[in-house]
């Protein structure tokens, strides 16, 4: 989604929230009406104000300031008139009035001569919805992470079984993503296809999502190559590389099965040094064959500054094809 989309997306739905705001306000309306229509005249000697005020004008009756101070009086009277009214039939004080969704900029995008918090955040909701769009996020999360699909028997070489090992990394990505913030520290997910790597990534995300965060998800592959077809393209964007830059969690999936290039190798290292919040790196690569593809300072901050989880078992989806 380019910029301009997001933005028309964003006024879209600024302008759907002051729609359901008014029709929630004129059913409001109606059912004052019918039930406590004494607010409704209160209501409508209120709106007569306008129409007193050019009369007094026009009238020359009576000195402009003291009649203006006479209508405040009155319309404040009456404001409260209205408020009692509802607070005694059941009502809170401010029923009938507008509520919109930003009381800041009351849903039009502008707080003042400066754009609201809340497009700027509506923006970024559909670049980042248009950035997951690919991904299986809906179909994964804890619950339906199986851990039948891993063996039982004791691995000598994990001096546990697969199971255990398995059930410790389910109870791990549990607990970062119910404590997670934009502090919290990266995750590096390792380990042979088809162990659930992306599954568990994706349930993270599902719930830090859940929470009220951004997050983007994808494969290493495709992520970079909208990023080197941005930079080397006509219009010379950084747009996919700012998202993921600045989203509160980045999931960057299959580390490894990009084109190796000089432009991939230096945008991997950026992306890893330059993010200063949570990032989950998931990988079929092993340590060697991490060191042969990316340089050395690539690997050292992986293992260094990221919480490393081993995969284990036997590839799930052979398995399901067998019916396991």
């Amino acid at each position: 989604m380019t910029n301009t989309s997001a933005a028309e997306a964003a006024r879209r739905e600024l302008e759907n929230r002051r729609s359901r705001a008014r029709v929630i306000q004129g059913q409001r309306v109606e059912e004052i009406s019918r039930k406590v229509p004494q607010v409704i005249d209160v209501r409508k000697e209120l709106s007569l104000t306008a129409v007193r005020l050019s009369k007094m004008i026009l009238e020359h009756k009576t000195d402009i300031a003291q009649g203006i101070e006479q209508l405040k009086r009155q319309n404040l009277a009456l404001q409260q008139m209205e408020k009692e009214l509802l607070r005694q039939n059941g009502y809170p004080e401010d029923y009938l009035e507008l509520h919109y969704t930003c009381p800041y900029c009351q849903d039009t995008g502008f707080a003042g001569n400066e754009v609201c918090s809340c497009f700027k955040q509506l923006e970024k909701q559909f670049r980042l919805r248009e950035l997951n769009a690919g991904s299986n996020m809906e179909l994964c999360d804890f619950s339906t992470f199986d851990l039948r699909y891993y063996p039982a028997e004791m691995d000598p070489a994990l001096r546990t079984s697969p199971r255990e090992q398995m059930g410790k990394v389910l109870d791990f990505c549990k607990h970062y993503a119910a404590a997670f913030t934009t502090e919290s520290r990266g995750l590096f997910f390792s380990g042979p296809t088809g162990l659930g790597k992306t599954h568990l990534s994706l349930a993270i995300a599902r719930e830090v999502i859940g929470k009220g965060y951004g997050a983007a998800y994808g494969s290493a592959q495709n992520f970079l190559m909208a990023i080197e077809e941005e930079r080397f393209g006509r219009e010379r964007s950084r747009q996919t590389l700012d998202q993921l830059l600045e989203t509160d969690l980045l999931v960057l999936d299959d580390l490894g099965t990009e084109f190796t290039s000089a432009f991939t190798l230096s945008t991997v290292y950026n992306l890893l040094n330059t993010r200063k919040k949570p990032t989950i790196i998931s990988s079929n690569l092993t340590v060697k064959e991490l060191q042969e593809k990316y340089s050395q300072r690539v690997v050292s901050r992986l293992f260094s500054q990221f919480t490393y989880l081993r995969f284990v078992g036997k590839d799930i989806r052979q398995l399901r094809s067998q019916n396991f």
